[in-house]
């Protein structure tokens, strides 16, 4: 994926709250042969979900690149270490370094000793074989970091920008982006990042996702951080006789226009239990 040529196809999928790993692991079979890589959510919304780390090991059993999501939230050095660690062990060299969803007032304890941004440089610092403790790592192996990034921020803030390349300049190879599904504004952002050095060393993945309905639409973008869906698009999808079809149609649209833009590199295919819609989206649009 880092060093492909061609317009990625990213998608996401989460673990069950189950003990049946076989069952997680299977949601992922409509993307295999089509997406470049799974991201596999790191206990999203602060859920307890099935150990991420062994759907990765599973998932790259059947031939699928993993990006494995990693927050600071949940864990201290140690175990973020030990965590980088094992995805390496079982050749998961991608991992997109998250703050993470904070719990609310009552709710489970947050670490939180590593953000976003100290996530790429512990993973930097595992690629040249150390510890923070100094402690020399026996066989190391290159990890690939990966940013997290918002369209609208950029909107509103112009030092965002800053922000993100000096998370480039750190070692991320890849940036992985909130919901957009504003063609305008996914220009704009491409031609932000051109103006900004932006080149093929790294890549700029752009989130979306199969919308099911206009309700399920207009609570994301009431309730979710970071995500603006359009007035149009509600409409769009309350009008529709077969919403789904028509999720799908949005996101087919939406890619067919921009993956010409110069500082976009692929899409990032969102939303809980999508893995199939995804890959009906990505046979469309490949």
């Amino acid at each position: 994926m880092i060093n492909s040529q061609n317009f990625i196809y990213t998608a996401e999928t989460t673990p069950d709250l189950s003990t049946n790993l076989s069952n997680s692991v299977s949601k992922i079979d409509p993307l295999v042969g089509l997406a470049d890589a799974v991201n596999i959510t790191d206990s999203p919304n602060c859920n307890t979900k099935l150990s991420s780390i062994l759907s990765a090991a599973e998932i790259k059993k059947k031939g699928l690149d993993v990006i494995l999501q990693l927050t600071g939230r949940d864990r201290n050095r140690i175990a973020l270490e030990s965590e980088m660690l094992g995805a390496l062990s079982i050749d998961v060299n991608k991992v997109l370094c998250l703050t993470g969803d904070q719990p609310s007032e009552g709710g489970p304890k947050a670490v939180n000793e590593f953000n976003g941004t100290s996530l790429i440089e512990l993973a930097m610092r595992i690629s040249k074989g150390q510890l923070t403790d100094g402690s020399e790592i026996q066989e190391p192996k290159t990890l690939h970091p990966g940013a997290a990034d918002d369209l609208y921020t950029h909107q509103s803030n112009p030092n965002a920008i800053v922000s993100l390349i000096k998370k480039i300049h750190m070692g991320a190879t890849f940036v992985q982006t909130q919901y957009c599904f504003d063609v305008n504004i996914i220009k704009a952002y491409s031609d932000l990042l051109m103006n900004n050095g932006k080149d093929s060393s790294w890549k700029t993945i752009v989130g979306m996702g199969p919308l099911k309905s206009a309700k399920q639409a207009d609570w994301m973008r009431k309730n979710l951080w970071g995500i603006n869906i359009s007035d149009e698009i509600i409409h769009r999808l309350d009008a529709a006789t077969n919403p789904i079809n028509e999720g799908i149609e949005i996101c087919t649209e939406i890619i067919n226009e921009i993956k010409d833009f110069e500082g976009i590199d692929g899409v990032h295919l969102m939303g809980p239990n999508c893995e199939e819609l995804s890959a009906q989206i990505i046979k469309e649009t490949k």
